[in-house]
């Protein structure tokens, strides 16, 4: 580790930095290609995303290319042209940083990043840095973010590491779940069965994001967590936005539909035992 590009301490900058899985999904596949190949160039691209005050979403990203004889230079020409085409496709996203691999950032980073700062002046540039040595079983993150330090600090010219979160949408869940859902599985499986499975899931995964929610503030009640005020705010404003339920008709509701579903089987059996007692009606008497 390059220590020398690296500020001693984290940024307290007050951002909401964010990866969604598709931007996760392109840099890992991108370095998946690139070391199935046994090339030893070095892998960059940049990110698509965007920044709604202090929130910054890092959306998408694409490749870039460095320029022949120079690890430390991308295609500029190539950056452009690659924005522009994206920008028509995609005209809410913009550009917000680049991405590398590695362990930690090196000198070589700190050129790119200088080069990006002049590619991007109107918009942010955050540094993207993913690490596949991550061992098995980690429960942090294999991708580190950082930004430049501001000029005139004493860390002027290093990088700052700054904290980043997962955020994943509905529409994302979905396409990630195909994207690893084995395929060993039935070929005739039913879609009602696929979407129940994947309303499952996504239960499943809100139930356990859920206890952890609720972990954090009974830690903070009984004094064994530090209270954080930023994310009691947005605890507090995420619980407002749940409707408000009656018990009461909630269990008429449930009754009702539970008296549906006895109805339709009880009808079901009748008619099965109607059928079956007009087959012994016309049955031919052989005695």
């Amino acid at each position: 580790m390059d220590s020398s590009v690296v500020a001693d301490s984290a940024a307290n900058s007050g951002l909401t930095i964010t990866l969604h899985p598709l931007a996760i999904l392109n840099i890992s596949d991108h370095y998946t290609r690139v070391k199935c190949t046994g090339s030893s160039a070095k892998t960059l691209g940049a990110i698509l995303g965007t920044q709604n005050g202090r929130e910054v979403s890092m959306q998408n990203s694409f490749e870039l290319t460095l320029d022949e004889g120079d690890s430390t230079k991308f295609d500029a020409a190539f950056l452009a042209t690659r924005r522009e085409l994206f920008s028509q496709t995609f005209p809410t996203l913009s550009l917000v940083g680049w991405y590398t691999i590695g362990a930690a950032p090196t000198n070589s980073d700190v050129a790119i990043h200088e080069q990006f700062l002049s590619a991007n002046e109107a918009g942010p540039s955050f540094f993207v840095l993913f690490n596949p040595g991550i061992p098995d079983g980690a429960k942090t993150l294999p991708f580190m973010v950082y930004e430049a330090a501001l000029e005139g600090e004493s860390s002027a010219g290093k990088f700052v590491r700054l904290e980043c979160g997962i955020e994943t949408g509905e529409a994302e869940r979905i396409a990630v779940d195909g994207v690893t859902k084995d395929g060993s599985g039935e070929a005739d499986q039913s879609g009602e069965v696929a979407s129940l499975t994947m309303q499952r899931n996504a239960i499943a995964m809100l139930y356990d994001r859920a206890l952890v929610l609720l972990k954090y503030v009974s830690g903070v009640v009984d004094g064994t967590a530090k209270p954080d005020h930023d994310i009691l705010r947005q605890i507090s404003a995420l619980v407002a936005t749940l409707p408000v339920m009656d018990v009461n008709e909630l269990h008429e509701e449930l009754e009702t539909e539970y008296n549906d579903v006895q109805l339709t089987t009880y009808l079901t059996t009748l008619l099965q035992q109607l059928e079956a007692f007009a087959d012994v009606r016309l049955a031919p008497d052989y005695s």
